[in-house]
């Protein structure tokens, strides 16, 4: 009984932290977008855009080396990953980096420096 209860206490984490994940995903998106000429620059580095999905990326990448010492960590960053990500695939497409294309960055870069 002790360990069902255990295991309800890791899936309501897994839970918390997937819709943090997806709310932090949607605040990356509000910036983004209130503040595109400055981000563009931020995340546009030689033509490629970066995603705000390459933030779930990184905390998947991290989470197996917490694995072996903090489990309520692992389960947290597991599931904060994942809101990011899902959260991304729903709002612009399953997409971590995009190339831009010649014409989108000659109209960008028209009065300003891109690099």
């Amino acid at each position: 009984m002790i360990e069902l209860f255990l295991r309800m206490q890791e899936v309501i984490l897994f839970l918390f932290a997937l819709f943090f994940g997806f709310l932090f995903s949607r605040f990356l998106y509000f910036i983004y977008e209130s503040k595109e000429e400055t981000m563009e620059r931020l995340t546009t580095p030689k033509g490629y855009h970066l995603h705000h999905s390459m933030y779930g990326v990184t905390t998947l990448f991290i989470t197996p080396f917490t694995a072996g010492h903090h489990v309520i960590t692992t389960i947290f960053l597991l599931g904060f990953g994942l809101g990011i990500i899902i959260e991304h695939s729903i709002e612009e497409g399953f997409v971590f980096i995009s190339k831009w294309d010649d014409e989108d960055i000659s109209e960008y870069t028209e009065d300003k420096e891109l690099y």
